[in-house]
């Protein structure tokens, strides 16, 4: 997503704390390389296509002979558990769960090819196991994922711990499910896929397709996207936990605004004072807090929080969050708000809070 570059790029001018951008900006990286391959290939038959109509005799004085098309390359129709395990086999990602360390899940990749010592070059199928403690285990079937050589629309989804043991794998083919290691079998969950408003408090996950919001109803197995306001470059805190609102930034740069939703279901936004050294979202509040950290100065940030929809705001002093640890990669990049955050000290000098709520 655009919202994701454009933070990385600001925040690359304007700190020198590497980790605080290249955990941002890595996975981008990639998205970006594809787009290019993809745009590479597109370019690469129009040209072939002209060349075709205009004929390649005039070019040469006789004719080339036609060359055969070269086979296209398959990936194998292997089950789960002849990828899970197998010599030829590595493991993308192994996650473990909040509540029992005994509970896992592993993605496993296999390929029709030897893979580069790095896996850059390797276009394959995927398959995921979840074991527990006590003999539980399920296997099965994942995506077909590649590299930037061999772009795939779907890509390899994500997982989410959404329960006790229990991954929510946002996919659209295969997928979305729901998968245990006390499942024989994925859970396949009906995709509601016309945006339908909800009252303040719903909890909000990734849609199946990783764009906009989407709720989850574990009982009913349906996964409902929300209606959200459409504001380009827009980051959702993503999950929100039941009782609490949506709420995300908006834009990049010194044009910058937080997006709340109050509580009579509506939203309402902010704008954010000019900060030199970047703005990043501080999510995973447990009294649904909105917050964000602003730099200061190269090596110290303020932790903005409202605990009122922004209505209010407190500021403390806070040492950047990718020093302090307040970060965590799976299931996507994000920085977190300190679990103690009113314990903090007062800043100093602050930088003015945001600015007086407007209705969508």
């Amino acid at each position: 997503m655009s919202d994701l570059r454009d933070f990385a790029r600001d925040t690359e001018r304007s700190l020198d704390q590497p980790r605080f951008d290249v955990m941002i900006a890595a996975r981008r990286r990639v998205h970006r390389r594809r787009a290019a391959v993809t745009a590479a290939a597109a370019v690469a038959a129009v040209l072939a296509l002209a060349l075709a109509v205009t004929g390649l005799a005039q070019l040469h004085q006789k004719q080339i002979p036609a060359r055969p098309a070269p086979p296209q390359l398959l990936v194998p129709d292997w089950t789960a558990h002849q990828i899970v395990g197998h010599p030829d086999a590595f493991v993308v990602k192994q996650l473990q769960s909040r509540t029992d360390p005994r509970t896992v899940l592993t993605v496993w990749k296999r390929c029709p090819t030897r893979p580069q010592p790095n896996h850059d070059d390797c276009l394959g199928r995927e398959a995921i196991a979840v074991a527990d403690g006590a003999g539980h285990r399920l296997v099965t079937l994942a995506a077909v994922t590649d590299t930037s050589q061999l772009p795939t629309p779907g890509g390899d989804g994500l997982l989410r711990e959404v329960g006790d043991g229990l991954w929510y794998w946002a996919h659209q083919d295969p997928g979305p499910y729901l998968v245990s290691a006390t499942m024989r079998t994925p859970v396949h969950l009906t995709v509601l896929d016309s945006p339908t408003p909800h009252a303040y408090g719903v909890p909000g996950v990734e849609c199946a397709n990783q764009e906009g919001l989407c709720t989850l109803d574990l009982n009913a197995r349906t996964l409902e996207r929300l209606a959200i306001p459409d504001l380009p470059d827009t980051r959702w805190a993503i999950p929100t936990a039941q009782g609490c609102g949506l709420w995300g930034l908006v834009g990049v740069g010194a044009r910058t605004r937080l997006v709340i939703q109050q509580r009579d279901g509506g939203f309402a936004t902010a704008d954010l004072p000019h900060a030199p050294l970047g703005v990043a979202m501080a999510e995973g509040g447990p009294n649904c807090e909105v917050a964000y950290y602003q730099s200061l100065v190269p090596d110290k940030s303020q932790l903005v929080v409202s605990v009122d929809q922004g209505k209010t705001w407190q500021i403390r002093q806070s040492p950047l969050p990718q020093v302090a640890g307040y970060y965590e990669h799976q299931p996507r990049d994000r920085f977190l708000i300190p679990p103690r955050w009113a314990d903090l000290p007062p800043t100093a000098h602050p930088l003015e809070p945001p600015g007086a709520l407007h209705p969508l």
